[in-house]
């Protein structure tokens, strides 16, 4: 394999404009929305496993000795000292984690568990003793599971593992997707169509499709399907970038439901889809949306060089004086204008390292020459 220091490398793109006419995508409203107060909770444990080959924390973590102490004592056991645990070597302190879908859960519904060790070597073996489970958000009180069962351990690192179906709902989380105007208004949300008297949902764009075009497309969308049912003038309104207001008509709030269906099975055109870099180092993801333009410019990176130029006047594409090169030209007339997919398409021709290519992104896009948002994951 050539390194990158030692052969120049050039991508040559045609600045060709052409008028294409095609369909746009259409998706529906709950495909690139959520209800608000519909969304995931964490519920949180800190329990004892037991069971371990030798692996567990020691007499060297105080915390997991103290425990197993109260744990014994519960159950009628004595123990005069925790250093009378000290050679205990198979029993750990976990941190548990359990999330309840979005959707909410009922009492008897079995979840599953994620445990991560605190001090432990391993979990592999491991036995979680029965654990209660509380609300994230401790000013919401109450005991709303248990968990226990035996570990799998993640083929990644043996301090973590599941527990498939490993908690058991106590106790019912209900998700509440409907309002009032005047919570709306408490809530800092002020509009005149807002009334006070009335009832809303809030469609919250998720962060991919976000933005005021998106939102005033929901909004209009949602509008032209259910005004005439609903039986009014307006039935949505964007509020801003990322939340949606939809009228809750009188004759649906008996059966919210249905009126829910028809609002998130509304069609909706996607061409107005925000041209999006997103880069993900971690998975080593470079994912593209929208129309990302990129306007003439030369980036030279590790001895890589990337050209995007404009054709002259014949149609015919400059080419530099380099004596050595990996050619790849994109100016087929029969093409839309360069963009980012073209890109990376040739610099995976050319197998350039994940690495480089979200160096040459970048520079394009601080040079201004890359027209689309850079987001980051991970």
């Amino acid at each position: 394999m050539r390194s990158l220091r030692k052969t120049t490398w050039m991508l040559v793109f045609g600045l060709l404009v052409q008028v294409a006419f095609a369909q746009a995508p259409t998706a529906r409203v709950g495909d690139v929305t959520r209800l608000q107060g519909q969304g995931v909770n964490q519920l949180m444990g800190y329990g004892l496993v037991t069971g371990l080959d030798g692996t567990g924390d020691g007499s060297n973590f105080v915390p997991t000795m103290r425990a197993l102490a109260a744990t014994m004592q519960q159950f009628g056991a004595t123990v005069d000292s925790i250093n009378d645990l000290a050679a205990s070597k198979n029993t750990a302190v976990v941190m548990i984690e359990a999330v309840v879908p979005d959707h909410g859960a009922r009492e008897g519904d079995m979840l599953n568990v994620r445990v991560t060790a605190l001090a432990a070597k391993s979990l592999v073996g491991g036995q979680l003793t029965s654990t209660p489970l509380v609300y994230h958000d401790r000013n919401v009180e109450g005991l709303f599971a248990f968990a226990q069962g035996r570990i799998m351990v993640d083929g990644i690192t043996p301090t973590t593992g599941v527990i498939r179906g490993g908690a058991r709902m106590e106790r019912d989380v209900f998700i509440n997707v409907v309002a009032t105007g005047a919570e709306l208004r408490d809530a800092g949300i002020s509009s005149r169509w807002i009334e006070r008297s009335k009832t809303y949902l809030t469609l919250v764009l998720d962060e991919s499709h976000a933005g005021w075009s998106m939102a005033a497309s929901v909004a209009q969308a949602v509008d032209k399907e259910l005004s005439i049912s609903a039986d009014v003038d307006r039935v949505a309104l964007a509020v801003d970038s990322k939340n949606v207001v939809v009228l809750l008509p009188e004759h649906q709030r008996g059966d919210p439901a249905s009126w829910i269906r028809d609002v998130e099975r509304t069609p909706i055109l996607m061409e107005s889809n925000e041209a999006r870099v997103t880069i993900n180092r971690g998975a080593g993801t470079i994912v593209v949306t929208g129309d990302t333009r990129i306007s003439p410019v030369v980036v030279s990176q590790l001895g890589l060089t990337v050209m995007v130029a404009a054709p002259r006047a014949d149609g015919t594409i400059p080419q530099p004086a380099i004596l050595q090169q990996d050619f790849v030209a994109l100016d087929d007339p029969n093409e839309r204008a360069p963009n980012v997919r073209d890109l990376i398409e040739a610099l995976n021709q050319l197998k350039v390292p994940f690495r480089d290519r979200v160096s040459i992104l970048e520079e394009i896009h601080r040079a201004g020459k890359l027209h689309a948002r850079m987001m980051y994951e991970g």
